[in-house]
């Protein structure tokens, strides 16, 4: 199954090295800053974070404290709209019944934070949680088809933001059914990140390194404009093997720099997971891997 998922993934990354383009220029055009951001948990970790960025999400539930905390360090900010699905019994995100009403009340109350270029994020890890219930088409395009109306919905009330959404490399680990879903998802989008997340699986390694390599191809060529986002791993479990975690993202982190962006969730905020994972308390040997990224 694995080599299967493999060999799409690098069949669809040859596709998208075979686009080219040119034009004149009167001069060189300037490099942008390449984005680095932080998923912060609250206000006040905008201040105290360990790593370099000029970037930060709030996370799930609108935290818009933190939004604002974000905005106010003028970091480029990234809004959570998570608030618009929910997660049917099959798995899939649905679209909630009343959207429209729910995102007017969003902009009534935070037109501050809807500057031109902002980063909304609508879906987290699409079609990961359909895929664990069930391998099924019917739940992967109905996640699709409410993918496409959120999109339009947004565009149409707020068409100066970036839309975007991420996809988990589990979400095809046995489930190949899915693959033809991610390439249409990506093409209704501004950005897509990837969450390649090791849980402790050495057996794993090989196959999310290589989703991680084939990622920014894969979405070029579903839409040759959009931004491509990584999403990295600053949380570890205490029980796993602190070695293997090391060159895990020693290799994930060099494979990042393909990526347009690049934004840590662990480093202070672990949601849903206990304190100790968190990279702030890594020890020196793990915290040596995401050094570049550190303030000095």
């Amino acid at each position: 199954m694995k080599k299967r998922l493999l060999l799409q993934l690098t069949l669809v990354g040859l596709l998208a090295a075979c686009g080219g383009g040119g034009g004149s220029s009167d001069g060189p055009t300037p490099t942008p800053q390449r984005l680095v951001g932080e998923i912060f948990g609250t206000p006040e970790q905008v201040a105290t974070s360990d790593l370099v960025t000029n970037a930060g999400y709030g996370g799930y539930g609108g935290a818009l404290e933190t939004s604002r905390a974000i905005q106010k360090a003028g970091k480029t900010n990234m809004l959570d709209f998570l608030f618009l699905f929910n997660i049917s019994d099959k798995g899939a995100a649905r679209l909630v019944s009343d959207a429209p009403a729910v995102l007017e009340a969003y902009i009534a109350k935070n037109a501050d934070l809807l500057q031109p270029g902002v980063y909304v994020y609508l879906l987290d890890e699409m079609y990961l949680k359909a895929s664990l219930v069930e391998d099924d088409p019917a739940e992967y395009q109905a996640q699709l088809d409410d993918l496409k109306r959120a999109a339009a919905l947004v565009r149409q009330r707020l068409p100066q933001v970036k839309l975007g959404l991420s996809f988990s490399p589990h979400a095809t680990f046995g489930h190949p059914k899915v693959m033809p879903f991610i390439a249409p998802a990506i093409a209704q989008v501004d950005w897509v990140g990837t969450t390649t997340y090791w849980l402790g699986d050495k057996t794993t390694t090989s196959a999310l390194h290589d989703w991680s390599r084939a990622l920014p191809g894969l979405a070029r060529a579903a839409q040759p404009k959009v931004e491509t986002w990584y999403i990295a791993q600053a949380f570890r479990e205490p029980a796993w093997d602190k070695q293997a975690f090391r060159e895990f993202m020693q290799t994930e982190l060099q494979i990042s720099d393909s990526y347009d962006a690049i934004i840590f969730f662990g480093w202070q905020e672990t949601s849903e997971l206990s304190r100790q994972t968190a990279g702030r308390y890594f020890e020196a040997e793990t915290r040596a891997v995401y050094s570049r990224f550190l303030k000095k």
